[in-house]
This record gives C-alpha cells, structure tokens and sequence, in this order.
C-alpha cells in the first residue's frame, strides 16, 4: 500500500471467505454462501468510485475491496482503507441500502486521504464525507433530487437528535471540548448531519460549482 495509513483505520479479518470481482479494482469478500447476494447488493461500488473521482480526484488507495461480515458486525461499515466491512443487514435485495458504501467510498478522501488531527474536530471526518455521500448518490442516478431526498431525511435524523440530548447538552456542538467520557455516549447523527448542514448551507451561499471546485 503506497499510502500511509492512519493507525486507527488498521484492520484485519480472517475466515472462510471467497470473492467475486466487479472490476479491475473492486472485489467483493464474504462467505460462500453470502457471496451471489452480495455481489449483486453492491454491483454499483465502481460506478461509486468513478462519480467520487469526477467529484475529488483520482482514487489513491489501489483496489476498494467491500467485506461483508457476519450478522455480529454492529455498524453499518467501517472504512478500512481498500477493505470496506459492511454489515449484511444491508444486503436488502434491492441494492436500496448501497449509500453506505458510497458514504464509506467518500472516507477514501474525507477521512482517510485527509483526516482531523484530534477528535474534537471529528466533524470534519464525518460531515464531509456525508457531503460527499450525497453527491456522489445523485452523480450516479442522474439526479439531484436524491442529494435533496437524503438531506432531508438527515435533518430530521439531527433533530431527533438534539432533542434526545437537549438543545444545550455538551453533545449537541459541532466542536466539542475534549473529556474523559465515554466516546460512545457521545456518538450520534450530530457531527455527521449538523457538520453536512454547515457545508451545505456555505454550498448555498457561494454556489454548487465554486464549492464543488473548493471541495
């Protein structure tokens, strides 16, 4: 692997594992028996790379690999660098969940490629990279209506949020003052749909494409 890789993102599996390919540069990993049904939920995953790359630049990280784990992975994916582990409760059928795998695509960059120096800043990761989710669902389907489509759905995600927590509790900041608490009683939509709305509302002020081109 050419590029250095943040210690964080450092991940290893093993088992009983075949692939199918979908490209020159992407395969897809699970057990035999999951393998058919994922190769077909995430067929699209070059058409993800190509949009992320008209959008970004060219993709620095050699092959993009989607693992799809069993049932006892807890999140939807975690994006490795060139391994993706995606969880198979996306595996619907119908490829209607494959946002996350263009939402761990765009980590290849916001995140992976450029990543915030501390934790507080962890918005810049994540707000980012549901940017360019976004953008990169609607290059692929033609349409910006799915970019409006998500947003929305993220809004109400953030207010649900917020008002879980209180409108003033500590967790609802965009930036948040480093502390000895548990990182997982701070972890919410927050700073993946509050730091999407900042970007997206500067998008609205300077226009899509002087944005676009600054992204």
């Amino acid at each position: 692997q050419p590029m250095p890789i943040p210690a964080y993102l450092v991940a290893v599996a093993a088992g009983n594992l075949v692939s199918a390919e979908i490209s020159n540069r992407v395969k897809v990993w699970s057990e035999p028996e999951m393998i058919n049904a994922v190769a077909y939920e995430f067929s699209e995953t070059e058409d993800f790379l190509k949009a992320a790359e008209s959008l970004t630049c060219e993709y620095k990280w050699t092959r993009y690999d989607v693992l799809c784990l069993p049932p006892s992975f807890a999140y939807g994916g975690m994006e490795n660098p060139c391994l993706t582990f995606a969880t198979p409760t996306l595996l619907a059928g119908d490829r209607s969940l494959a946002a996350v795998i263009a939402h761990e695509i765009a980590h290849s960059w916001t995140g992976n490629l450029v990543t915030n120096q501390t934790w507080e800043h962890f918005w810049l990761n994540e707000g980012w990279t549901v940017w360019l989710e976004r953008k990169i669902i609607a290059k692929t389907r033609g349409s910006n209506d799915y970019f409006k489509l998500s947003a929305t759905i993220g809004w109400k995600t953030l207010t649900d949020s917020v008002d879980g927590f209180g409108k003033d509790h500590e967790y609802t900041k965009l930036v948040r003052a480093p502390s000895d608490e548990d990182p997982d009683a701070a972890f919410s939509s927050i700073p993946y749909e509050k730091g999407f709305n900042l970007l997206y509302y500067l998008e609205t002020l300077v226009g899509t494409p002087t944005f676009e081109a600054f992204a």
